[in-house]
């Protein structure tokens, strides 16, 4: 494997430990499958599919499946409680550089002898890893070595915060630090130092999750080292004099294409299943203060206008100066209180724009950072949909401070308290948004609760409120929800929600059960969903109004255990059924198959099928001029999509759908590349063309994005983000510089530009935003 980015070597402190790998692999099995298709056409180009594998070498894994030893099955419900590794108290100064030098870390015994999730389950890794634990009153010290015994061709492909790991070689550690074994918080890094940090919650990742932590990395002729540092306050945990956090240490290792875990997991699971860490023992008197965070900010800005309907007039400057405050404090040491005064997001990055040729609303992510930090807490509902696309999303948080357009609406502050309280995992959320035109003031609240039961099963509640200053005017939405998980495969997740709304009565519900068995290769699982027309959660998304669905899918993904080169074939099916949840007609079905190859560099290539039936009661203009017809159509289209090694330093994400579309054809193309020169620097281009041909009109759709990303250094940014639309005829820049000044303290410039075609501007704005923590 080529190297995607040098770093300056350094020397690093390190004591040879010798290995005692347990050998534990799966079962081999050799694997012969022809596929039977359901159409000619598809049949075809699954066949073609197949016998194209001699065309996609991928070079060898080091150390073949046959030559490592006797075939054990790994206990993985009882493999976690015997890795044990033991913190160490500490008086001596750490200086975090990424060397671990100083003589305490002679006093640690390394956690090691990690074990492979893919490519060879069970397996002992490739390399070693030893990770090391020391603290005093206020920190939490982390050494880890990862050895290489080819350290030139280790791998940086970023240095972004939040990085992409899939790309580079990188250590993730996880702490259990409630020891409830249901969440955790985790830190991320790779050789050149980024970081990335993410919160884990009843197994849902929240990413957007930040923390006051730091690590330092050096490279050797042995390997490279991370030190990490991560203050006390940054955690939850009990008042207990002695502790004990669960723990669970994973490494990436691109030359090898191999993840390895220090606690062994199934391949079915990742990191944040909580429930199967090992164990850390020796902290004893440590106490995470009072943990008062205040983040006072100020913003500055020149905002530029033109009417679009009139690209000649002049522009309208108003200058716009305001400052707030952020507040974080520990109402006990699992409780966080967050306040926020005059919230401003003036930061954050533009959506992406989407192009819609669907009768359905568009969902475009969160971005705001006070509404992501603990989102998981305020998720309902844990299905997956089976290949169904989500059709509701009870609580949706860009519904406060956000117009249907996107427009920002004012917000005057507001609080949120979270975290768990015994069994029970709590939030509430109330915000108050100021009057913008013609929509009036309103204040939203929004409270969630969930009580844990046996390992990884709950049930909880879920209530939304907006009450606006017009007497009469709000809306309420109540409901529970459930996860039952039984003989850690079948997983039963149910919900039933009412809302109230003047003027909407009667059929107010919204309803789902879905049961699924997930094994490491093979899943099945079935789901019913129903909104009635009444159901109105003006707090949440909903794509599909008035609708009940019913769905199912089943998957297969045998391993290839005998290949160096190929790691899962991929057979599905699924099939939606939709119809009226008023008068019960039928309105759409689809049904669907995919086969698929996914390679041992994490490539992968596919094909798809679907046969779909829509019937239209009201016509629907999918473009100006271009309407489609009441009726009932049905039509069968296809897709195929290669994904490249994303290790390399030049990716790429291309797929091709073609086929009929309602009563006449589409043809639609996708492709995304990515450029990364060195770990410093990368560009995203990424391209979408329809072409629809219909009996009431023709039309093409082209969206161009390229994003342009440089990282000075792990704390300072720069990034810009080009679109353009031809549907809108609009070209759009969003430019912004971050720089970490000191940890969740950040200064932003951001330049945000829109032009026609022609190069006039229509919109401009400059904003500075300073911020700066005060940690208490």
């Amino acid at each position: 494997m080529r190297r995607c980015g040098r770093i300056e070597a350094g020397g690093a402190a390190t004591r040879s430990v010798s290995a005692n790998v347990g050998q534990v692999v799966r079962r081999a099995r050799g694997l012969c499958w022809a596929p039977r298709a359901t159409k000619g056409a598809f049949r075809v180009v699954a066949l073609c599919l197949l016998a194209a594998l001699p065309a996609f070498p991928q070079g060898s894994v080091a150390g073949s499946p046959a030559q490592d030893g006797p075939l054990v099955e790994i206990d993985y419900e009882t493999a976690h409680l015997e890795r044990v590794v033991t913190a160490v108290r500490i008086t001596d100064r750490i200086v975090v550089d990424g060397f671990l030098n100083e003589s305490a870390w002679e006093l640690a015994v390394p956690a090691t002898d990690f074990v492979q999730k893919l490519p060879f389950t069970g397996r002992p890794s490739g390399e070693r890893t030893e990770v090391r634990l020391l603290y005093d009153a206020d920190n939490l010290y982390i050494g880890v070595i990862a050895f290489d015994s080819e350290p030139s061709t280790i791998a940086v492909n970023d240095l972004e915060l939040d990085f992409n790991f899939r790309g580079s070689d990188n250590i993730q550690i996880a702490f259990d630090s409630l020891y409830d074994r249901r969440s955790a918080f985790s830190f991320r890094t790779n050789a050149a130092g980024a970081k990335a940090d993410v919160q884990i919650i009843d197994e849902r990742l929240n990413h957007n999750w930040d923390a006051v932590w730091d690590v330092r990395t050096s490279i050797s002729d042995e390997g490279w080292v991370a030190e990490f540092v991560v203050p006390f306050k940054t955690f939850r945990f009990s008042s207990a004099r002695r502790q004990v956090w669960g723990l669970n240490v994973t490494r990436k290792l691109i030359r090898l294409n191999e993840d390895s875990f220090w606690s062994p997991l199934p391949v079915r699971y990742g990191i944040s299943r909580t429930s199967l860490y090992g164990t850390v023992q020796g902290l004893e008197d440590i106490r995470p203060g009072r943990n008062l965070k205040i983040t006072p900010f100020v913003t500055a800005g020149v905002t530029q206008l033109r009417p679009p309907t009139d690209p000649s007039a002049s522009f309208t400057t108003s200058d716009d100066y305001d400052g707030g405050l952020d507040l974080k404090y520990s109402v006990t040491p699992s409780l966080t209180l967050d306040a926020t005064y005059r919230t401003d997001f003036a930061q954050v990055e533009v959506d992406r724009q989407q192009v819609n040729l669907t009768r359905f609303s568009l969902f475009f992510p969160e971005k705001r950072d006070f509404f992501l930090e603990n989102a998981g807490t305020f998720s309902f509902g844990a299905g997956s949909g089976f290949g169904a696309r989500s059709n509701f999303v009870p609580f949706f948080s860009r519904r406060i401070g956000l117009s249907p357009r996107g427009t920002p609406i004012p917000i005057v502050g507001g609080t949120r308290l979270s975290g768990r309280a015994g069994a029970y995992e709590v939030g509430v959320l109330a915000m108050r948004a100021e009057r913008a035109g013609a929509v009036p003031a309103n204040s939203f609240l929004v409270g969630r609760m969930k009580r844990s039961l046996w390992t990884n099963s709950w049930i909880g509640a879920l209530t939304t409120s907006r009450d606006s200053t017009i007497a009469g005017d709000f809306n309420r939405v109540y409901g529970a929800d459930a996860h039952l998980e039984f003989y850690d495969r079948l997983r039963v997740d149910s919900h039933l929600l009412l809302s109230d709304t003047p003027g909407l009565s009667g059929q107010n519900q919204g309803r789902q059960l879905e049961v699924a068995w997930r094994d490491d290769e093979f899943t099945m699982g079935a789901g019913y969903n129903e909104l009635q027309p009444n159901f109105n959660p003006e707090l949440g998304f909903v794509r599909r109004e008035n609708n009940r669905r019913y769905n199912g899918a089943v998957s297969w993904n045998p391993r290839i255990e005998n290949s160096d080169v190929l790691r899962n074939l991929v057979f599905g099916t699924d099939v939606e059924y939709h119809e009226s949840a008023g008068t019960g007609q039928m309105e759409t079905r689809i049904r669907g198959v995919d086969l698929g190859i996914r390679f041992e560099n994490n490539g992968s290539i596919s094909v798809a099928m679907n046969d779909t039936f829509d019937r239209l009661l009201n016509p629907f203009e999918i473009r100006r001029g271009v309407v489609i017809g009441t009726g009932d159509y049905s039509y069968v289209g296809y897709s195929a999509r290669a994904v490249s090694n994303p290790g390399r330093r030049i990716t790429a994400d291309v797929s091709v759908d073609w086929g009929e579309f309602w009563d006449g054809d589409r043809t639609s193309f996708r492709g995304a590349i990515n450029l990364k020169p060195n770990y410093h620097f990368s560009v995203n281009f990424d391209y979408r063309r329809d072409q629809v041909d219909l009996p009431g009109g023709r039309f093409t759709t082209n969206l161009v994005g390229t994003r342009l990303n440089y990282a000075f250094t792990p704390r300072a940014f720069l990034n810009g983000l080009f679109q353009y639309n031809a549907t809108t005829r609009q070209i759009s820049s969003n430019i912004r510089f971050n720089l970490i000044h000191r940890p969740l303290s950040d200064l932003f410039l951001v330049y945000n530009d829109l032009r026609d075609t022609n190069g006039r501007p229509l919109q401009r704005a400059f904003i500075i935003k300073l911020t700066n923590l005060l940690d208490f």
